[in-house]
C-alpha cells in the first residue's frame, strides 16, 4: 500500500511538472481562503490593501481526518502589505453537546499567514513560503502545515495564460494528537490554472496537491465576486464563492 501511494505522489508530481514545462493569474487558495488555486497555495502577488470574504462547501475527503462527514467553512482574508497576507477562517464541526444527534454546532478556527521573498521578473518567478494553521490553545491544528512555493506566469498567442505553481509541504506536529487532528498535505505539491483570450475572468484549473488531483473552473463576475467548483481525485465534489475588493490605502 505505501509503494502504490508513492508511486502516485511521484506520478502525480512528473504531471506538474511536464505541464510546467510545456507553457513556459490566479489569487486565492480557494478552499481555505489563501492566494492560490484549489487546494494548495502558489506565490502570486496580492495587491496591498486587497479584502476577501467567502464560504465553501467541504467534502469529507479534502478534509483531515477530524472531519469524517462532509463540512463547510467560511473565511476573511487581507493582505495588509504586498509581501504579507493574513488569513482568518471557521469549520464547521459536528457535535452531540446537548443533543442526541450529532448537529454543526461548533467551529474550528484556523489561521494562515503568507510572505512573499521573491517577486517575479522577465525570468525569475515569484517565491513565497507561509503556513496554515499554525497556533492552538490544545494541539487541535486540523489544517496545519508549512509550505514553500514558486509560481511564474507565462502568456502565448493573444492574450492567453497560464500560470504554473510548484512546491512542497511540510506538515505540523508528530504527536498523536497533531496527527489525528494535522492536515494530511505532505510532500511535493504543484498546478497550472489557464484564462482564455476571450475571457480573461475564467481559470480552467489543474493541480496535484501531494494528496490527489484536482480540476475544476472558476469565473469571476462584476470584477467583485467570485464562484468556483471542482472535482476532488475525481470522486467527490467542492464549491464555494468569494467576494474581494481593493481598500484604499
Amino acid at each position: 500500500m505505501k509503494c502504490r501511494n508513492c508511486t502516485k505522489s511521484w506520478l502525480g508530481v512528473l504531471a506538474t511538472m511536464v505541464l510546467l514545462l510545456a507553457y513556459p493569474q490566479i489569487n486565492a487558495q480557494y478552499t481555505l481562503g489563501s492566494t492560490g488555486l484549489f487546494n494548495i497555495p502558489t506565490a502570486d502577488w496580492t495587491q496591498t490593501g486587497t479584502f476577501r470574504v467567502g464560504a465553501n462547501y467541504l467534502p469529507e475527503a479534502i478534509t483531515p481526518d477530524r472531519f469524517n462527514y462532509n463540512t463547510a467553512n467560511y473565511f476573511f482574508n487581507l493582505t495588509f502589505f504586498s509581501f504579507v497576507e493574513l488569513t482568518f477562517r471557521e469549520t464547521l464541526i459536528k457535535s452531540t453537546y446537548m443533543s442526541t444527534k450529532p448537529k454543526y454546532q461548533q467551529q474550528d478556527r484556523s489561521y494562515s499567514i503568507r510572505f512573499n521573498l521573491l517577486k517575479e521578473a522577465k525570468i525569475r518567478p515569484n517565491l513565497a513560503v507561509g503556513t496554515n494553521d499554525p497556533i492552538s490553545d490544545e494541539g487541535a491544528n486540523s489544517f496545519q502545515s508549512y509550505y514553500g512555493v514558486v509560481t511564474k506566469t507565462f502568456r502565448i498567442s493573444g492574450n492567453d495564460q497560464f500560470l504554473g505553481s510548484l512546491g512542497y509541504y511540510i506538515p505540523g506536529g508528530k504527536n498523536n494528537r497533531a496527527k489525528y487532528y494535522g492536515n494530511h498535505y505532505d510532500g511535493l505539491f504543484g498546478g497550472v490554472s489557464y484564462s482564455p483570450t476571450f475571457c480573461q475572468e475564467l481559470k480552467v484549473i489543474a493541480e496535484y496537491d501531494s494528496h490527489s488531483f484536482n480540476v475544476g473552473a472558476a469565473v469571476r463576475l462584476w470584477k467583485h465576486l467570485s464562484l468556483h467548483g471542482f472535482a476532488h481525485d475525481f470522486s467527490s465534489v467542492s464549491a464555494g464563492i468569494r467576494y474581494e475588493w481593493t481598500l484604499k490605502h
